[in-house]
């Protein structure tokens, strides 16, 4: 699923960690560690941005004016330690000519805090790393590190393959995204479900949400789904991008730039799905591993 309820995710605590360990086939986690949630925090002026952590696009912006918001990244890191930062700051959409029309055009912040605190009590890790760049460049990148201590262990990406070396990779992945869009066409809502288990349960447990509100917060995602959006787009105007140091593949709308998936009403409503989709090692079908 889509599990937009993100904005929840960052209030939510574990109510069933009563085991020291507990294991899943791609991650374990020790209750007994301390159960950080990080937040990315972001404040735009004169440009257009997408932010990545570990190689996996956390967000991004793409329209006129200016952005400030915050978005939960417990879901992108994968263990303790040393994380990756990447920016990319474009000009504002519809004043492209101008270049990014600031030299601090990005602000952003990485702030923890520990499980049970409020919002009120997140700290910063990374503080406005980005040095003043020149005003009226047409694009401009900036990396850095970070440190995360999390209790838990994704061994995922480890099991997959990098995808960018396998000749018809576009037409795989079209394949999939055509496979599950007919799943949710044909009203087929459960198996349109499964394909995302995977994913959902790397979003739960790394976000502490015990599986049995996972499970419900999902169910509520397909009602809402099946009352107010009865098709999926075409799967067509699009460009295909490899993240996670090339073992995932994401296809994004060249129309406006968000995901390629998205479901519609008929009209002008649409529901994005972010997913991203890899191949495990001995396997040769891809699948929603991200």
């Amino acid at each position: 699923m889509s599990l937009l309820g993100f904005l929840g995710i960052n209030t939510c605590g574990c109510a069933n960690a009563q085991k020291k360990n507990e294991t899943d086939v791609y991650f374990t986690i020790n209750n007994e560690q301390p159960k950080n949630y990080y937040l990315l925090t972001m404040s735009s002026n004169g440009c257009n941005f997408r932010i990545l952590v570990n190689d996996i696009p956390v967000y991004g912006f793409w329209n006129s004016g200016a952005y400030s918001g915050s978005y939960p990244i417990n879901h992108f890191i994968q263990k303790s330690g040393t994380q990756r930062l990447k920016v990319e700051v474009y000009p504002a959409y519809l004043h492209e000519d101008l270049g990014i029309n600031s030299e601090e055009p990005l602000y952003i912040e990485i702030k923890k805090r520990l499980d049970g605190q409020t919002l009120d009590d997140y700290v910063a890790v990374l503080t406005n790393p980005i040095p003043k760049i020149k005003k009226g460049i047409p694009y401009y990148e900036y990396e850095c590190t970070f440190e995360a201590e999390v209790p838990y262990d994704i061994n995922l990406l480890d099991e997959c393959v990098r995808l960018d070396t396998i000749t018809n990779i576009e037409e795989l992945a079209l394949k999939k995204y055509n496979e599950i869009r007919e799943l949710y066409e044909s009203k087929k809502f459960s198996t349109f479900q499964k394909e995302f288990d995977t994913r959902n349960k790397r979003i739960w447990a790394t976000n502490y949400i015990p599986v049995n509100k996972g499970e419900k917060d999902d169910n509520e995602d397909i009602e809402r789904m099946k009352k107010s959006y009865k098709h999926v787009a075409p799967i067509q105007d699009y460009e295909i991008k490899f993240y996670g140091d090339k073992k995932l593949i994401l296809l994004y709308s060249k129309i406006d730039c968000t995901y390629a998936f998205r479901l519609y009403d008929g009209g002008s409503k649409m529901w994005a799905i972010p997913f991203f989709l890899g191949m495990r090692k001995g396997s040769d079908k891809l699948e929603i591993v991200f």
